[in-house]
């Protein structure tokens, strides 16, 4: 499916001066308002201008299983950048609402946890990439690992259950937006198929408090607030972790190293060390630890 449009140096100066505020900014990404109806997600200038027609397909496909996402319209070139023109979304995000509404905490989780379940019940659509294929080619760019430990993080990947659910592959409270008609999830472009332990564990990561610095993707927290989200998930989803416990620390560490390859995270070395932990039965971090206090 080829979604790209001609644009023209006319076309591109007018859209740049339709845009409206910025109302977002992601790691690869600014999102600005066009008018009332459209957002456009203009892609950062280092990133490859196939990655638009990738989410855009991704999202696509997503949406024609019944997901709630928003439509995609076209993609373009604003200022030379590539972008998406997507439906906007009217709400704020369930992280927000996290924030504004502290005696509605438990219930977001909860509603967080159905969206990712509701995720994985999808179905399986057409296009998308296996999981272990993403996670591998993330982990051999890696260039802080060895490359007899990239070898190994990858094997570890193809020996866990590779499954046949929809993943987001970057699921977060920020990552949903809560419209008058329910959430909405957005940022579609790491979608793949795999095994819904896969998309948990990378959940689980992205809600940790961070050691070295504020998370740029749940901003405004604190350690205290981070460390509640996260137990809380954990908590919600015991159950799909207990499934898996006897190899919950291979997810864990195939994920720290995966998430390396993006440059983003504000404690790489947390990454590093949970990566050199993984022949430790119980370390500090462990879901395992967290799963036995969430079943006690």
């Amino acid at each position: 499916m080829c979604l790209a449009t001609p644009d023209t140096a006319a076309t591109r100066y007018d859209r740049l001066r339709m845009l409206g505020e910025l109302i977002g900014v992601g790691r690869t990404s600014e999102v600005y308002a066009v008018g009332s109806q459209h957002a456009a997600k203009v892609l950062n200038a280092d990133v490859p201008a196939p990655c638009a027609d990738a989410e855009a397909a991704f999202t696509t496909a997503v949406r024609f299983l019944g997901v709630r996402v928003p439509e995609v319209h076209e993609i373009t070139t604003i200022d030379g950048r590539p972008a998406i023109i997507f439906e906007r979304i009217n709400g704020r995000s369930m992280w927000e609402e996290m924030l504004a509404s502290p005696a509605s905490f438990d219930e977001l989780v909860e509603e967080f946890v159905e969206v990712q379940r509701s995720i994985h019940r999808a179905g399986v659509p057409v296009g998308l990439p296996s999981s272990s294929s993403r996670m591998c080619a993330k982990i051999r760019s890696v260039d802080s690992l060895s490359t007899a430990d990239r070898t190994e993080a990858c094997d570890m990947v193809l020996a866990l259950p590779s499954g046949a659910a929809l993943l987001h592959g970057d699921l977060h409270p920020g990552n949903v937006l809560m419209s008058a008609d329910g959430p909405v999830v957005i940022d579609w472009f790491d979608a793949t198929i795999g095994h819904p332990i896969t998309d948990v564990v990378r959940t689980a990561l992205l809600l940790r408090p961070a050691g070295a610095g504020a998370l740029h993707h749940l901003p405004a927290a604190d350690h205290g607030q981070l460390q509640t989200l996260h137990d809380r998930y954990v908590a919600a989803v015991c159950d799909m972790l207990a499934a898996e416990h006897d190899r919950i620390g291979d997810w864990e560490s195939v994920a720290a190293v995966s998430r390396l390859a993006e440059s983003t995270d504000p404690d790489p070395q947390d990454l590093t060390d949970r990566w050199a932990a993984r022949r430790s039965t119980m370390p500090a971090w462990s879901l395992r630890r967290a799963i036995a206090s969430a079943s006690g």
